[in-house]
Protein backbone atom coordinates (compact mmCIF):
# COMPACT_ATOMS: atom_id res chain seq x y z
CA UNK A 1 0.00 0.00 0.00
CA UNK A 2 0.96 3.18 -0.65
CA UNK A 3 0.99 6.49 1.75
CA UNK A 4 -1.70 7.80 -0.18
CA UNK A 5 -4.14 4.97 0.53
CA UNK A 6 -2.91 4.37 4.20
CA UNK A 7 -3.49 8.01 4.78
CA UNK A 8 -7.55 7.63 2.74
CA UNK A 9 -8.16 4.28 5.12
CA UNK A 10 -7.26 6.47 8.31
CA UNK A 11 -9.47 9.19 7.52
CA UNK A 12 -12.36 7.20 6.77
CA UNK A 13 -11.61 4.92 9.85
CA UNK A 14 -11.44 8.49 11.33
CA UNK A 15 -14.95 9.58 10.23
CA UNK A 16 -16.88 6.25 10.92
CA UNK A 17 -15.83 6.34 14.74
CA UNK A 18 -16.94 10.29 14.83
CA UNK A 19 -19.91 9.19 13.22
CA UNK A 20 -20.54 6.50 15.98
CA UNK A 21 -19.37 8.24 18.51
CA UNK A 22 -21.08 11.60 18.47
CA UNK A 23 -24.03 10.30 16.71
CA UNK A 24 -26.56 11.14 19.89
CA UNK A 25 -25.43 14.85 19.18
CA UNK A 26 -26.97 14.84 16.03
CA UNK A 27 -30.27 13.16 17.10
CA UNK A 28 -31.78 15.43 19.58
CA UNK A 29 -35.04 16.93 19.14
CA UNK A 30 -35.96 20.20 17.51
CA UNK A 31 -37.17 22.84 19.88
CA UNK A 32 -39.29 23.62 17.08
CA UNK A 33 -43.17 22.31 17.27
CA UNK A 34 -45.25 24.74 15.63
CA UNK A 35 -45.36 28.39 13.39
CA UNK A 36 -45.27 29.90 16.57
CA UNK A 37 -41.65 28.67 17.55
CA UNK A 38 -40.41 29.59 13.67
CA UNK A 39 -41.89 32.87 14.01
CA UNK A 40 -40.24 33.59 17.71
CA UNK A 41 -36.95 32.51 15.83
CA UNK A 42 -37.21 34.79 13.05
CA UNK A 43 -38.29 37.83 15.25
CA UNK A 44 -35.10 37.07 17.37
CA UNK A 45 -32.91 36.75 14.55
CA UNK A 46 -34.69 40.35 13.08
CA UNK A 47 -34.24 42.06 16.24
CA UNK A 48 -30.31 40.85 16.07
CA UNK A 49 -29.83 41.89 12.67
CA UNK A 50 -32.07 45.70 13.22
CA UNK A 51 -29.78 46.56 16.17
CA UNK A 52 -26.50 45.51 14.44
CA UNK A 53 -27.65 47.21 11.32
CA UNK A 54 -28.75 50.56 13.80
CA UNK A 55 -24.94 50.36 15.78
CA UNK A 56 -23.53 50.10 12.50
CA UNK A 57 -25.19 53.01 10.98
CA UNK A 58 -24.48 55.19 14.18
CA UNK A 59 -20.77 54.62 13.50
CA UNK A 60 -21.30 55.74 10.56
CA UNK A 61 -22.77 58.69 11.01
CA UNK A 62 -20.10 59.62 13.61
CA UNK A 63 -17.28 58.84 11.51
CA UNK A 64 -18.72 60.84 8.88
CA UNK A 65 -19.45 63.66 11.08
CA UNK A 66 -15.74 63.70 12.27
CA UNK A 67 -14.51 63.23 8.96
CA UNK A 68 -16.63 66.69 8.01
CA UNK A 69 -14.84 68.13 10.94
CA UNK A 70 -11.56 67.33 10.32
CA UNK A 71 -12.31 67.23 6.35
CA UNK A 72 -11.30 71.39 5.72
CA UNK A 73 -10.69 72.19 2.31
CA UNK A 74 -9.99 68.30 1.43
CA UNK A 75 -12.15 66.91 -0.92
CA UNK A 76 -11.32 63.09 -0.76
CA UNK A 77 -12.25 63.22 2.94
CA UNK A 78 -15.37 65.26 2.28
CA UNK A 79 -16.28 62.85 -0.61
CA UNK A 80 -15.63 59.39 1.75
CA UNK A 81 -17.55 61.63 4.55
CA UNK A 82 -20.76 61.57 2.15
CA UNK A 83 -20.44 58.33 1.38
CA UNK A 84 -20.20 57.05 4.90
CA UNK A 85 -23.43 59.19 5.37
CA UNK A 86 -24.72 57.25 2.15
CA UNK A 87 -23.68 53.53 4.01
CA UNK A 88 -25.35 54.55 7.27
CA UNK A 89 -28.64 55.61 5.24
CA UNK A 90 -28.29 52.23 3.47
CA UNK A 91 -28.04 49.96 6.90
CA UNK A 92 -30.80 52.40 8.59
CA UNK A 93 -33.14 51.21 5.14
CA UNK A 94 -31.84 47.48 5.59
CA UNK A 95 -32.97 47.73 9.64
CA UNK A 96 -36.51 49.26 9.14
CA UNK A 97 -36.80 46.71 6.11
CA UNK A 98 -35.90 43.77 7.96
CA UNK A 99 -38.62 44.55 10.83
CA UNK A 100 -41.33 45.08 7.82
CA UNK A 101 -40.37 42.34 6.10
CA UNK A 102 -40.63 39.96 9.47
CA UNK A 103 -44.26 42.03 10.06
CA UNK A 104 -45.39 40.31 6.74
CA UNK A 105 -44.06 37.09 6.92
CA UNK A 106 -45.94 36.68 10.60
CA UNK A 107 -49.41 38.17 9.13
CA UNK A 108 -48.87 35.80 6.01
CA UNK A 109 -48.79 32.58 8.27
CA UNK A 110 -50.93 33.54 10.31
Amino acid sequence: MNKLSKITIFSVMVLMINMVLFSAVFAQKTPVTSIKDVMDILTKIVNVLYTAFFIVAIGFVILAAFDYLTGGDDPEKIKGATKKIMYAAIAIAIALISVGANKIIENFIN
